[in-house]
């Protein structure tokens, strides 16, 4: 369940986030320790490796050096997928087999390694019952409002790829994550809390159409050639289709967006022709559902599909302006959701408003839509709404 593990300690750090933007509290420190089932020697090597490759759904490639004249500066790139980063890393201190302190440099590295001024990094191994425990920790002045959620969860990610290949070099194999087993238990997680919510049918019948709409994201990944990492539930909210390497492009990243009410624009349009043929109740239950579920996933509101896509649609614009807009899109969503007493949306959207506010201010990582692709964006997103909004007249009015 490392998924929820993860969704957990990314709200949690994002909530921490907003509560020390409060009091002022830009200077952080981050610890993680894990028992590493291998030699102190192998995850030394692995730790401090400067040429090392990461095997997995998107592999990691670390290929740095000393810079000659001050072999205390280590300069190079750290390739995510296709995905290439530069780094510069100044060593501090280092006790060989047992702890190092290196600096991250933002000064010769990529905005996406450099989350914030005099950044640092540590590691420790001490010798444990089966094996090495490593504890690894982060500091740093935050200067980006994501940085507070996203270095604590790529914390954990690279404990998690150093256990991972330190105990493969020994002969451990990892335990099976991923794939239909985390399908299958936050589905039954998800199911469960809708069961509270809106009793047995109406859990399943939404547990069905979740599945159809992140199962449009992976065909879309898949599609653009970016690989899959899962597909997951999420309880009392609905699901989500994760990839395993960085979108490429916003027009690409818009795609993938749309193709969740896009593939379910397909379902929804056989639910309604089977309800027109058949009268069937549960066909027009499903359609309904679908519609509704859909059509509120279209709103232009992060983290929603339709979030998503309006950003694309808004990159080529300076980053103030798309800011702006998303802030006042979502203060319109959490009065929408307000009134309609929707508890739990109006908490989730309202934990976004600060990345809305903060987070978008930064200059855009991937190229921005072309004029053509907006144009196409723009049209195909407006017409799946149209579609939805006209699907639930059409089963309400009937």
């Amino acid at each position: 369940m490392i998924f929820l593990a993860d969704l957990t300690l990314f709200l949690v750090a994002l909530l921490s986030g907003v509560v020390d933007g409060l009091f002022g509290h830009r200077r952080r420190r981050y610890e993680r320790s894990a028992l590493i089932r291998a030699p102190r020697d192998i995850v030394w090597q692995v730790a401090s490796a400067r040429k090392l490759r990461f095997e997995g759904p998107v592999p990691v490639d670390i290929d740095c050096a000393p810079t000659p004249g001050d072999e205390t500066l280590v300069t190079g790139t750290i390739t995510v997928g296709h995905k290439r980063l530069n780094v510069a890393l100044r060593e501090i201190s280092e006790r060989p087999g047992e702890a190092k302190v290196i600096q991250i440099l933002r000064n010769g590295s990529d905005p996406a390694l450099g989350y914030g001024d005099d950044y640092y990094v540590g590691y420790t191994l001490a010798d444990a019952p089966g094996g090495t425990l490593m504890t690894t920790s982060h500091e740093l002045t935050h200067t980006r409002f994501m940085g507070r959620a996203l270095v604590p969860l790529g914390l954990a990610q690279n404990m998690r790829r150093i256990k991972a290949h330190c105990e493969k070099l020994v002969g451990i194999e990892p335990r099976p994550t991923g794939g239909l087993w985390d399908v299958v238990m936050t589905g039954l997680l998800t199911f469960a809390s809708f069961l509270i919510l809106y009793g047995a049918e109406s859990a399943a019948l939404l547990v069905v159409l979740i599945l159809i709409h992140e199962v449009g994201h992976a065909v879309a990944m898949r599609l653009v050639g970016q690989p899959v990492q899962g597909i997951y539930f999420i309880p009392f909210f609905g699901g989500v289709a994760v990839a395993a390497a960085p979108h490429e492009s916003e027009a690409e990243r818009g795609f993938v967006a749309l193709m969740g009410p896009g593939l379910s624009l397909a379902s929804t349009a056989l639910f309604l022709m089977v309800w027109r043929q058949t009268g069937s109740e549960l066909a027009a239950e499903l359609a309904l559902l679908s519609a509704i579920v859909n059509g509120l996933n279209l709103a232009p509101l992060m983290p929603l599909d339709g979030g998503h896509i309006t950003d694309c649609l808004l990159s080529r614009l300076e980053p103030e302006v798309s800011a702006l807009v998303r802030f006042l899109f979502l203060l319109g969503g959490i009065g929408v959701a307000v009134a309609l007493q929707w508890h739990i949306l109006t908490a989730f959207l309202s934990l976004s408003l600060p990345v809305a506010l903060f987070g978008g201010k930064a200059p855009r990582p991937l190229p921005p839509i072309g004029r053509g692709e907006q144009l196409w964006l723009a049209t195909a997103y407006l017409s799946s709404i149209a579609f939805y909004v006209a699907a639930a007249i059409l089963i309400v009015t009937s």
